[in-house]
C-alpha cells in the first residue's frame, strides 16, 4: 500500500519575504485583536498593502507564533500561540535578540505542511553548495519524495527558492533596486553565503553558525523538543535526522561536539562516548519550554 502523500503549502508568501519589524507587528495586532486579519481595515492598521498583510498572515503562521483556529461563522481568527508567540510576547515583543530569531528560524523550517520549501532545503537535501539550477532539481526531486509524486506548480516552487535565499542572504551591494535593501531579519544567523565560481556561475553555500550568534540554550532546546517523551538520544540522531539540531542549524559533527561538550560541562545533559553508546541523556529532566524561560529570564536580571 502507497504512503499517504503529506499536506505541503507552496507560495504561501506572496512574494515577500519577512520584512524588518513584520512579526513584532503582527505580534502586537494579533494579540491587540484575533480579527485584525479579517477586518475591513486591516491594510491601515497594519500599515502594509493588501498582498502584504496575506503575507505577514502566512509568516506568522509559519514561524509558530500565531494560529488560525475557526470561530463563529466560520472565520479564521489568529492567536498567538502558547509555546513560543506569547513567550516572545512577553519577553522580546521587537525581535531584539537573535536567540528569539533563531526560536523562528527552527520553527520554519521544521514546519512541513505550512512552509514546505524552507523543511525541504534543511531537512531533506543534504549538499552544502549548489548553483540555483542545482537547488531547483534538488527541490523538486525532495518534494516528489515525501508528497508521493503528488502534482505541484514547479513555478511555485522556485519561487519559493527565491525566497528562501533571501530569507537568509543579503547583500546590499548586489541590489540596484532600493525596495531590494529591505532584509529579512533572518539573514543575521549567517546560514547562507555566496561565492562565484570560476565559470562565473553563482555558489549558493549553506554556512555553519557562527558560536558567538548561535547561543549553546538553543541547541538544547531543539535536542529537547526531538528527544520527546525520551530522556535520551544518540549523538547520531542529534546530527543527522530530520528537524533535529544538525539539519536546521547546519552544525558538523565537530561544531556539535563542542556545543554538546559545553552543555554537559554547565550540567544541562550527561553525554556518554564510551563502548560506543555516543548517548546524550537530559538527566535533570529539563523541557524545551524551560529552556526557553532560563534564556530570556536571564535577560531582565
Amino acid at each position: 500500500m502507497a504512503e499517504e502523500a503529506v499536506k505541503f503549502k507552496l507560495k504561501g508568501h506572496e512574494s515577500f519575504f519577512i520584512r524588518e519589524g513584520w512579526l513584532a507587528k503582527g505580534i502586537k495586532n494579533v494579540d491587540n485583536n484575533s480579527r485584525v486579519f479579517i477586518s475591513d481595515d486591516a491594510t491601515d492598521v497594519l500599515g502594509i498593502g493588501t498582498n502584504m498583510v496575506k503575507s505577514l498572515r502566512y509568516w506568522l503562521q509559519a514561524c509558530g507564533v500565531t494560529e488560525e483556529r475557526r470561530v463563529e461563522n466560520n472565520k479564521r481568527e489568529q492567536f498567538l500561540t502558547g509555546d513560543l508567540g506569547k513567550i516572545i510576547k512577553k519577553y522580546d515583543p521587537y525581535f531584539e535578540d537573535i536567540f528569539s530569531l533563531w526560536l523562528i528560524h527552527y520553527k520554519l523550517v521544521t514546519n512541513t505542511e505550512f512552509s514546505t520549501a524552507w523543511y525541504l532545503f534543511f531537512n531533506e537535501i543534504k549538499a552544502n553548495e549548489f548553483t540555483k539550477d542545482e537547488l531547483k532539481d534538488e527541490m523538486v526531486y525532495a518534494l516528489n519524495r515525501i508528497n508521493n509524486n503528488s502534482e505541484f506548480s514547479q513555478n511555485s516552487l522556485f519561487d519559493d527558492c527565491e525566497c528562501i535565499i533571501k530569507t537568509y542572504y543579503s547583500n546590499k551591494k548586489e541590489n540596484k533596486n532600493p525596495e531590494d535593501n529591505i532584509s529579512c531579519p533572518l539573514t543575521e544567523l549567517g546560514l547562507l553565503s555566496k561565492i562565484n565560481s570560476y565559470h562565473g556561475e553563482e555558489i549558493i553555500i549553506k554556512r555553519k553558525p557562527s558560536v558567538d550568534k548561535l547561543d549553546k540554550l538553543i541547541v538544547l532546546y531543539i535536542i529537547l523538543d526531538n528527544m520527546k517523551n525520551s530522556n535520551a538520544i544518540s549523538i547520531e540522531s542529534i546530527l543527522n535526522n530530520k528537524c533535529n539540531a544538525g539539519r536546521v542549524l547546519n552544525l558538523d559533527r565537530n561544531l556539535l561536539n563542542e556545543y554538546l561538550d559545553e552543555l554537559k560541562n554547565l550540567g544541562y545533559i550527561e553525554v556518554n562516548r564510551t563502548a560506543g553508546l555516543n548517548q546524550v541523556y537530559n538527566t535533570k529532566k529539563h523541557t524545551k519550554d524551560d529552556i526557553i524561560k532560563e534564556y530570556y529570564e536571564q535577560l531582565m536580571e
